[in-house]
């Protein structure tokens, strides 16, 4: 019996030290759990940083670059991380980086805008992810808004300029004019042209010889310009649908030494065409110039209005304003290209 009873004290004080033991590995478990959930809890603040991703048209404009830099400085004071892709020109490569931007699950979307891009704006925006288009609208009814410079009204500013140009340079004389488009911008660039086209005709002796596609690029834009004036040596004023084009057509013009004919271009912001203004060109006369600033500006306060469950407007169109030498210094742009990411 007395032996029984000191097998049964031994199993007792063995199962006090069993439980004493796990009692003090519980603070221990408990500590790592802690530990646990405040490194989860740090990375949800990292991620509860929104993110905006941007598409650019093509970076290598000018236009863009300064349009990035604003937004990246804009978007970047309102809390944003700022994912960027530049499309270069390729709507599928914008289609793309939109469906991209939806599956990774941003914030919003910045985005350059186009007809093509109807059937990815979408997806996001059923997804919930705001999107709002610039430089070029999406017409769809459920974009968020559409920023964009109304591009017949920037061509028939210039074609105004020309109007006048013509008027009183030319009076009595034909005016053979050449035009170098970009038909691969169905509304920006088509729409600029239809507007030039539209003055041009209510000037009775102003003649279009000739257009043909620039493809928006120097080279191309001077190969063309060969072709048209090798038809057309007599071209009194050409009009291009950006600055590069009408660069093009002025290189094509020196090689044959000719100095008789004037320029003019829509969308052509960028340093070395204010830089020609300023210089009072003899042949590059005319220019129309957006503020990407302020382009950059209303997208991303769209983008932050939509967010906050604010009213945003879904089309805003701005207006593109026709500069000249005399006209060149009213335009503060000097801080913008100072500024400019490199």
């Amino acid at each position: 019996m007395k032996k029984f009873l000191a097998i049964l004290l031994i199993i007792v004080l063995m199962s006090s030290i069993v439980a004493c033991s796990s009692a003090t590995k519980t603070p221990a478990n408990s500590g790592e759990s802690t530990k646990s959930e405040d490194t989860q809890s740090s990375v949800k603040t990292t991620k509860d940083k929104k993110v905006l991703g941007v598409v650019l048209f093509y970076r290598r404009d000018e236009f863009y670059m300064d349009l990035e830099t604003k937004v990246r400085l804009d978007a970047e004071k309102a809390g944003f991380e700022v994912l960027i892709t530049d499309a270069d020109a390729d709507m599928a490569k914008a289609a793309a980086a939109i469906e991209d931007y939806t599956a990774k699950g941003v914030d919003a979307i910045l985005c350059t805008g186009s007809q093509l891009l109807v059937s990815s704006v979408e997806a996001a925006l059923d997804k919930g992810i705001p999107v709002v288009c610039f430089d070029g609208s999406t017409p769809t009814d459920k974009i968020i808004s559409n920023i964009t410079y109304d591009p017949i009204d920037d061509g028939r500013s210039v074609g105004n300029w020309a109007k006048k140009y013509i008027e009183e340079h030319w009076p009595n004389e034909t005016v053979e004019i050449a035009i170098l488009d970009f038909p691969a911008s169905s509304e920006i660039c088509v729409g600029r042209v239809n507007g030039f086209k539209e003055v041009i005709a209510t000037v009775p002796n102003a003649k279009i010889v000739a257009q043909m596609d620039g493809k928006a690029s120097r080279a191309d834009s001077m190969a063309a310009a060969e072709t048209i004036l090798e038809a057309n040596p007599n071209i009194k004023l050409a009009y291009g649908i950006n600055f590069d084009t009408i660069a093009g057509f002025y290189a094509a013009l020196e090689a044959r030494k000719k100095t008789d004919t004037v320029l003019c271009a829509s969308g052509s912001w960028g340093e070395e065409a204010i830089r020609f203004l300023e210089q009072d060109h003899p042949q590059y006369k005319a220019f129309t110039l957006m503020d990407p600033w302020k382009m950059a500006s209303i997208g991303v306060q769209a983008v932050v209005d939509a967010l906050e469950g604010k009213k945003v407007e879904q089309t805003q169109a701005m207006k593109a304003i026709t500069y000249t030498s005399e006209t060149i210094n009213t335009l503060d742009w000097k801080e913008i290209i100072e500024n400019r990411i490199k």
